[in-house]
């Protein structure tokens, strides 16, 4: 064929997708592209029939390719030589001057070795949230036995022995001994929460009234969500207390934008991260983040910081919808 229809000649100019055009059994056109796919040189395919071209190598490697023209029109997943991932298609052309079909081919390969890449990430971390929880599950586990022992025995202390020194000795270890105990205890809730085995309630309630009790100034707009009221109190006030322990002010803004709710706690300047409840100055609050995001995790929402005109803000997304906890 001398001279190919335009929709033939188009396609025969593709850029960045490999095209074959046959007439009949004849090649009578390919791009580069397609060669590049089989690493081959220009003058190896046109002219041949693709029975024989099939046959040859490079070409040799791809069967599955050359049997998808069996279903015209069929997108196919293939593999050729190289570990190359393409897509082939194989379309009936217009023509006045016989049969003319065209394979339009897609390497698809850098996007698979992505999704790939992607998969044995999200699997490494599949494994490793399960260490995370199976090593606070044995912690725990270790911790509790000695934290009894210690509080059975606080319990039969004298509150005075006589000895200045030795009684605030004495109520010093008695404090920390119960505060251990009372994070460990948090901490067992906080795991449990993110893993599902501790649940949370399913109640529609207005979620603005709980924000105004919290000390928010709320925008107005329907708020009714369902979800943990209890729960979502509890981690509002935390983090009302932490950021003013930080030394914050008491800048808290409430606004539903677009499906979700925007609750913004201003932050000082100079601790502008989410590492922020990690420093001692926090007042004790180390857990308030991650009891956040465990609760705000379970009801589809996100806790973090952003800044807003160079101000730093403790940001919870929450979903307005009436989105049940999992």
């Amino acid at each position: 064929m001398s001279v190919l229809p335009p929709v033939a000649e188009a396609l025969a100019r593709c850029v960045g997708t490999g095209v074959l055009i046959a007439a009949g059994d004849v090649v009578v056109a390919v791009n580069d592209e397609f060669l590049g796919l089989f690493d081959a040189p220009a003058e190896s395919a046109a002219g041949l029939g693709l029975a024989e071209l099939a046959a040859r190598e490079p070409f040799r490697g791809a069967a599955e390719l050359w049997a998808a023209r069996d279903q015209p029109g069929r997108r196919r997943r293939c593999r050729l030589p190289g570990d190359r991932v393409v897509e082939v298609r194989w379309h009936p052309l217009p023509s006045d001057d016989g049969p003319l079909v065209a394979a339009v081919v897609t390497d698809l390969t850098a996007e698979n070795r992505v999704r790939a890449s992607l998969r044995s990430h999200n699997r490494a971390l599949a494994e490793l949230v399960a260490t995370k929880t199976e090593l606070v599950s044995a912690m725990l586990h270790e911790l509790r036995t000695p934290l009894a022992a210690g509080l059975a025995m606080a319990d039969l202390l004298p509150e005075e022995t006589g000895d200045p020194a030795l009684d605030e000795a004495l109520a010093l270890i008695v404090r920390n001994v119960r505060r251990i105990h009372a994070v460990t205890a948090e901490i067992a809730t906080i795991s449990g929460i993110e893993n599902g085995s501790v649940p949370l309630e399913q109640k529609e309630f207005d979620l603005a009234e709980l924000l105004s009790s919290c000390g928010f100034a709320v925008a107005a707009g329907p708020s009714g969500v369902v979800g943990d009221r209890e729960r979502l109190a509890e981690v509002f006030r935390r983090l009302v207390a932490a950021v003013r322990a930080l030394g914050g002010d008491d800048t808290m803004i409430a606004e539903p934008r677009g499906e979700r709710w925007r609750i913004a706690l201003r932050l000082p300047s100079r601790q502008a991260s989410d590492r922020l409840f990690t420093f001692s100055e926090s007042g004790g609050n180390a857990t308030a983040l991650m009891l956040a995001r465990a609760v705000i995790g379970r009801h589809g929402g996100t806790v973090g910081v952003q800044s807003a005109d160079g101000t730093p803000y403790l940001v919870v997304s929450l979903p307005r919808s009436a989105r049940r906890p999992g």
